[in-house]
């Protein structure tokens, strides 16, 4: 009989601005477990250390690049333990924590360096600092295996995604609108080798960015959209956006940061302060232009190759009505409805999943699910810290 693992997950997006941390159950054997998740919490970054999350890489040095690896470890092994406390459970009881780290660099398509093109991603939050915190098995750096096996190491949550929502008699589509905007898809009665995943393009990240850019910092994002709801949409940045050639790419791909962040996004923003455009203005365009990137991956990528009966949005975007009524008005055949609807937690379903990507790295069963489809090897993801023997 399978075991029944009690695991922690931590997960860190691209918003930089704090963790999601999930105590989750799980029982049975590969792909028909049973997940339950017990506790779930956010845990804010202090502003100090946001602010440093969002300065340019650039501009960092490898001191403060290697100081974050340990803060961050430091900083993960507390929120674990806390939200292990609140659970009601004691720190023994739990068999590992998987962590995903915070994002500084992801470059699946490679950079030059020397004579050589090399694909790189690079998290930070040891894995080691939380095992000797925590006292805790964790398991982390799950992004490199597949980047080694030739994958784009992410999306890495459709391998949770089959697991929790497949089904004999619906193809459904799960959506996590964070920073970025990712999907699975998972058609009626599908094989591990069915399964479509990819990036479909920024989903908060400009909303946000913009935000912090004209008010100084003091606010961090469009609650419930109010502010796109007032504003007028910039046409031009529209079609500029739109025009990026990810958008064209076929899947798999993944994107991030370094193309739709903060650099991207100043200079939209700057060019629309310059046609006069308010920053409603800007919110209600980068408001738009996540639903349509995501509409339109759906129609090009998705929609000729399975029938879609249901779209199940998870993640912050989940909670911006604005951006749920674009996408119900650009997917009209399709019911489009939030996580609780089906049962998951939208603000925790991402941390569940690295908990759940932990469990897998225990049994031995390859995770890149999104890299297996499309002919690449099985990859085991993630790097096994453990703690100290007298921890």
């Amino acid at each position: 009989m399978a075991k029944t693992h009690t695991m922690c997950g931590i997960m860190s997006g691209t918003s930089r601005d704090g963790v999601d941390v999930a105590i989750v159950k799980i029982s049975g054997s590969f792909p028909s477990n049973k997940i339950k998740t017990l506790y779930a919490e956010t845990y804010a970054y202090p502003p100090w250390l946001k602010a440093l999350l969002l300065t340019p890489l650039e501009d960092l040095s490898v001191e403060d690049v290697s100081g974050l690896d340990f803060l961050l470890g430091e900083l993960y092994a507390e929120y674990a333990l806390r939200a292990i406390q609140s659970a009601g459970l004691e720190p023994e009881s739990v068999d590992a924590i998987g962590s995903h780290g915070q994002t500084l660099l992801h470059l699946p398509q490679g950079r030059k360096l020397g004579e050589r093109t090399v694909r790189s991603t690079l998290q930070v939050g040891s894995g080691a600092v939380i095992a000797q915190k925590s006292a805790i098995m964790t398991i982390s750096d799950f992004r490199s295996a597949d980047i080694a096996a030739g994958g784009e190491g992410a999306p890495l949550v459709p391998v949770y995604d089959y697991a929790l929502l497949r089904s004999s008699k619906k193809s459904r589509l799960a959506l996590n609108i964070g920073g970025i905007a990712n999907l699975t898809a998972i058609r009626r009665k599908a094989k591990l080798e069915d399964v479509i995943a990819f990036d479909t393009g920024p989903g908060n990240c400009m909303i946000d960015t913009a935000l912090r850019l004209r008010s100084g910092e003091a606010s961090a994002f469009d609650r419930d959209g109010a502010l796109a709801r007032v504003g007028e949409l910039d046409e031009e940045c529209v079609e500029e956006v739109l025009a990026h050639p990810y958008f064209a790419r076929k899947p798999p791909k993944t994107t991030g940061w370094e193309e739709f962040g903060a650099d991207y996004t100043r200079g939209l923003v700057e060019a629309m302060a310059g046609r006069g455009r308010s920053t409603r203005d800007m919110v209600r365009t980068f408001t738009e232009i996540a639903g349509a990137t995501i509409a339109n991956a759906i129609e090009d990528f998705i929609r000729p190759e399975m029938d879609v009966d249901e779209v199940i949005v998870t993640g912050g975007g989940s909670h911006n009505s604005m951006l749920m009524g674009l996408l119900k008005k650009r997917l009209p055949e399709i019911p489009v409805d939030i996580g609780e609807a089906h049962g998951i937690d939208s603000d925790a379903k991402e941390a569940c999943a690295f908990a759940y990507l932990a469990y897998l790295r225990l049994e031995g069963i390859p995770a890149n699910i999104a890299s297996q489809a499309a002919g690449l090897e099985p990859a085991l993801l993630g790097s096994i810290s453990e703690p100290g023997v007298g921890s």
